[in-house]
C-alpha cells in the first residue's frame, strides 16, 4: 500500500484502468476455453459412453448367439441320444468339427456337454478334462431349473467367456445341457478397435489383493492400474472418466464395471479414446485467443495512459517541488499556478512552506535523540535476547512452550538427546505433549495434563518417556499455565528432567533393603533352629554311648544322630550362602585353571570309566578371575556332571573365544536326564547327584555369577547334555 501512494498520479489513475481492462479480456478468454474446453470433454463423454454403450451391445449380441448356437446343437435328435446315453466319442463325432471350424472363423472358445446333476461331460476344446462338477454355475443352473436357453458372462474352468446354455430333451425327458462360449478377451477388445478406433482393457482384481490384473488389452505395452478411481468404481459400480497419459500419450479413459450372469461385480473395462489431435486443436485456439486478448489490452494500456498524463502532469510538477523541498532544499515559494483546483492547492503548499523551516529544526533535534535512545535500547534487547536464548539451548533439561490446544510452539535441542527425536519433528507434532507419555502412564498423567491445558493448574508429575532405541526413560515434567486477561490459558511453559538414574537408585536401594532384611531373617531363623538341634543332637549322642551294645533301641538311636547330623550340615550350607562374599579377581588363564582341575579329579574319572576329551582354544586371552573361588566352582561342576555320565561314558571339555565373551562348553554323551533334573540341577541337597554331600553346586553357580559369567544347562540330543559357560573378557 506504502508503495501505491508513492506511485506517480498518472500510474495510479491508470491502474484501475488497466485492472478493469485485464479482469475483462482475461474473463472473456478464460470463459472461452472454459467453454471450448466443456464442450470437447462433452463430445468426448458422448464418445466414450456410445462405446459403452456398443460393448453391452456387442456382449448381448454373442451371448444370443452363443445361445442360438447351443439351442441348434441341443435340438439336434443324433446329439440329444448321444448325450442321453453318455456316449463322449458319438458327440465327438457330431460336434467337434463344426467346434473346429467355429473356433478359427468366429471366435468360439467353449463347446461343453454337461449331464445331470450339473457335471462336466465333455469339453470339446479340452478332450481330455471332465467329471467336474458344475454346481456353482448359475447359467447351467437356471437352464436346468427353468428348462430353458440362458446366456451371459460367466467364469469357468477355462476362463471367462460369453457363454450360452441350451438344455438337451431326449423324448420328454432333460438329459444335460450343451453350452457354447465366445472368447471374453483379446478378440472382442480387437473387434471394438477395428470398429470405433477405440482402445480398450480389461482388468479383474488380484486373488492376493491390492489391484487390478490386465486380462486383455489392446495397448502396445501393459501398464499398471494404480489409480484409486479404479477401486472406488469396482466398489461403487459407478463409471468415471479420467485423464491419463498412457505410453506417452494423454487419453481420456472411461472405467466401468463388468457384471457376470448373476449380476456380480467381477471386474473393469476401460475404453480409451487418444485426446492428442484434440489438444493440439485446443491449445492453437487458445494461443489466438489470448494473442487477440494481449492485443486489446494493450492498445486499451495506451490509450489509458495518455489520458492519464494529461490530467497528472500539473500534479507531478507540483509533487516535484514537494520532494525537493522534503528533501532538505532551500524552502522558497513553488511559483506554480495552475487553474481550478490545482490552483487552490498550490496557494495551500506556499503558505504550508512558511512554518516549515522553523518546525524542522526542532523535528531534526527529536529526531536525533530518538536515534540514539532506540540504539541504546535495542541493543541491550540483542544482549538479553542472546543470553537468554544461550541459557535455554544449553541447559541439560527440556525447556519447551506449548498453547492451550497443547501444540508445541518452541522446544530446546536437549528433547533429541533425552528421547532421540529432534526438535523439528517434535515442533510437527500437534498432540506430542501428550503422546509422548508411556501407554501404562497415560491413565495417570493425562488426566493432570488436562486440567492443565484447560483449567489452568499447575502441573508437575514423574513418568515415563520411550526413547527411539526402545529404552524406557524416567522424566520429571513440570509445567506452569499463563493467563491471558480474560482468565483463560494463553500459554504453558515447562521442563522436562531426566530423573532415570535417581529412580535407577531409589530400586536399587529398595531391592537392597528387601535382601537384607531377607538375609537377616534367613540368618536369625537358622540361628534358632540350631539351639534346640544342638541339643538334641547332643542328648541324642549321649543317649547313644549310655545304650549297651547289643540293646535293640540302639539302631533307632543311630539314626536319629545320623539325621540331626544332616540337619546340622543342611543349616550351615544354608548359613553359609547367605553369608556375603567378595572375589579378588586377577588377570588368569582359564585353561591352565581348567587343566589344573581336570588332573585333580583323574581318579575320579578312573573310579567312574569315564573318558576326558579336551578341545582347548590357544589363542584364549587371560580374563579376570579369582584362582581359588573359580577353582572351586569348576570342581563342584565337573563332579556333577561325572554324577550324570554312565560307565564307560565320554565327558568333552571344550574352550573357545567369541567377540567379547570366553566361552567353556562341557558336553556329556550317553547320559540319560530328566526334565527335573536339568531344571534343579544348580539347586542345594540335589542327593541324586550327590550322596556325600560334597558337591556344591549352589556356591558354584554363586561364585560363577560373581564373576559376571552365565551358566546354561540344556539337552542337545536325548542322549547328549550340554553345559554352557560364558565369562567377560
Amino acid at each position: 500500500m506504502k508503495n501505491m501512494r508513492d506511485m506517480p498520479l498518472r500510474y495510479r489513475l491508470s491502474i484501475p484502468f488497466l485492472l478493469l481492462a485485464l479482469f475483462g479480456t482475461v474473463s472473456l478468454v478464460v470463459l472461452a476455453i472454459l467453454s471450448q474446453n466443456a464442450l470437447i470433454q462433452r463430445e468426448e463423454m458422448e464418445r466414450l459412453n456410445g462405446y459403452d454403450r456398443a460393448f453391452d451391445h456387442k456382449i448381448d449380441r454373442q451371448g444370443r448367439w452363443a445361445v442360438s448356437l447351443a439351442s441348434s446343437f441341443a435340438r439336434n435328435p443324433e446329439v440329444a441320444e448321444a448325450l442321453a446315453r453318455q456316449d463322449r466319442l458319438r458327440l465327438i463325432e457330431l460336434c467337434y468339427a463344426s467346434f473346429t471350424f467355429m473356433k478359427a472363423h468366429y471366435g468360439i472358445s467353449q463347446f461343453n456337454f454337461h449331464t445331470l446333476p450339473p457335471r462336466m461331460f465333455l469339453r470339446l476344446q479340452r478332450l481330455y478334462e471332465f467329471g467336474d462338477p458344475l454346481d456353482y454355475r448359475g447359467t447351467i443352473s437356471d437352464a436346468i431349473s427353468n428348462a430353458s436357453e440362458t446366456f451371459g458372462l460367466e467364469q469357468g474352468l477355462t476362463g471367462y467367456g460369453i457363454r450360452g446354455v441350451a438344455p438337451v430333451f431326449f423324448g420328454d425327458q432333460l438329459v444335460g445341457t450343451t453350452e457354447i462360449g465366445f472368447n471374453f478377451g483379446h478378440v472382442l477388445l480387437n473387434e471394438m478397435k477395428e470398429q470405433f478406433g477405440v482402445e480398450a482393457t480389461l482388468l479383474f482384481p488380484r486373488e492376493s489383493g491390492g489391484g487390478f490384473s490386465i486380462y486383455s488389452t489392446t495397448f502396445a505395452d501393459a501398464i499398471e492400474r494404480d489409480d484409486p478411481a479404479y477401486a472406488r468404481v469396482f466398489q461403487d459400480g459407478s463409471p468415471e472418466v479420467l485423464l491419463q497419459r498412457i505410453g506417452g500419450r494423454p487419453y481420456a479413459v472411461w472405467v466401468r464395471t463388468i457384471r457376470n450372469y448373476q449380476g456380480r461385480i467381477v471386474g473393469l473395462v476401460e475404453f480409451g479414446v487418444d485426446r492428442t489431435d484434440t489438444l493440439s486443436i485446443t491449445a492453437h485456439y487458445r494461443r489466438i485467443m489470448i494473442g487477440v486478448g494481449l492485443l486489446g489490452l494493450f492498445l486499451s494500456v495506451g490509450a489509458i495512459y495518455l489520458i492519464s498524463l494529461y490530467f497528472s502532469r500539473p500534479i507531478a510538477e507540483m509533487v516535484g517541488f514537494a520532494r525537493e523541498v522534503a528533501s532538505g532544499a532551500h524552502v522558497h515559494p513553488s511559483g506554480l499556478r495552475p487553474s481550478g483546483e490545482l490552483g487552490v492547492l498550490a496557494e495551500a503548499l506556499d503558505e504550508m512552506l512558511l512554518s516549515l523551516k522553523d518546525s524542522r529544526e526542532k523535528i531534526q533535534e527529536y529526531a536525533d535523540n530518538l536515534e540514539h535512545m532506540v540504539h541504546l535500547r535495542t541493543r541491550a534487547l540483542r544482549e538479553s535476547e542472546e543470553k537468554y536464548r544461550t541459557l535455554v539451548e544449553t541447559v541439560p533439561l527440556v525447556v519447551y512452550r506449548l498453547i492451550s490446544s497443547g501444540r508445541l510452539i518452541f522446544i530446546n535441542h536437549f528433547i533429541e538427546e533425552l528421547s532421540g527425536i529432534s526438535a523439528k519433528k517434535a515442533m510437527d507434532d500437534p498432540d506430542f505433549w501428550r503422546h509422548k507419555v508411556f501407554e501404562d502412564d497415560r491413565e495417570r498423567v493425562w488426566p493432570l495434563m488436562e486440567r492443565c491445558l484447560h483449567h489452568g493448574s499447575e502441573f508437575k508429575a514423574e513418568y515415563r518417556i520411550s526413547h527411539t532405541n526402545g529404552k524406557s526413560i524416567f522424566v520429571l515434567d513440570h509445567a506452569i499455565p499463563v493467563m491471558d486477561e480474560k482468565g483463560q490459558v494463553e500459554i504453558v511453559d515447562g521442563f522436562l528432567v531426566n530423573v532415570t538414574d535417581r529412580h535407577r537408585l531409589q530400586q536399587q536401594i529398595l531391592q537392597t533393603e528387601e535382601l537384607r532384611t531377607l538375609t537377616e531373617i534367613s540368618a536369625r531363623l537358622g540361628h534358632e533352629i540350631r539351639n534346640p538341634l544342638v541339643a538334641a543332637g547332643g542328648f541324642a549322642r549321649r543317649l547313644l554311648e549310655s545304650l549297651p551294645a547289643g540293646d535293640s533301641n540302639r539302631e533307632k538311636v543311630q539314626i536319629i544322630v545320623q539325621e540331626v547330623a544332616r540337619l546340622e550340615k543342611i543349616l550351615e550350607k544354608t548359613l553359609a550362602y547367605l553369608r556375603p562374599f567378595e572375589v579378588s579377581l586377577e588377570k588368569g588363564s582359564l585353561n591352565d585353571l581348567l587343566i589344573q582341575v581336570l588332573e585333580e579329579h583323574k581318579d575320579l574319572f578312573s573310579e567312574r570309566s569315564v573318558v576326558c576329551g579336551l578341545n582347548l582354544s590357544l589363542s584364549l586371552p587371560f580374563i579376570p578371575l579369582d584362582r581359588t573361588l573359580f577353582k572351586k566352582a569348576l570342581g563342584s561342576t565337573i563332579q556333577a556332571m561325572i554324577g550324570y555320565c554312565p560307565s564307560a561314558g565320554k565327558l568333552e571339555v571344550q574352550t573357545y573365544a567369541g567377540e567379547s565373551l570366553l566361552h567353556l562348553d562341557m558336553t556329556l554323551k550317553g547320559a540319560v536326564v530328566s526334565p527335573d533334573d536339568i531344571e534343579h540341577f544348580f539347586y542345594p541337597f540335589t542327593t541324586r547327584l550327590d550322596p556325600s554331600r560334597t558337591i556344591d553346586l549352589p556356591m558354584a553357580k554363586m561364585i560363577i555369577h560373581k564373576h559376571r559369567g552365565v551358566l546354561q544347562l540344556r539337552r542337545k540330543d536325548p542322549n547328549l547334555l550340554l553345559l554352557s559357560l560364558s565369562l567377560p573378557q
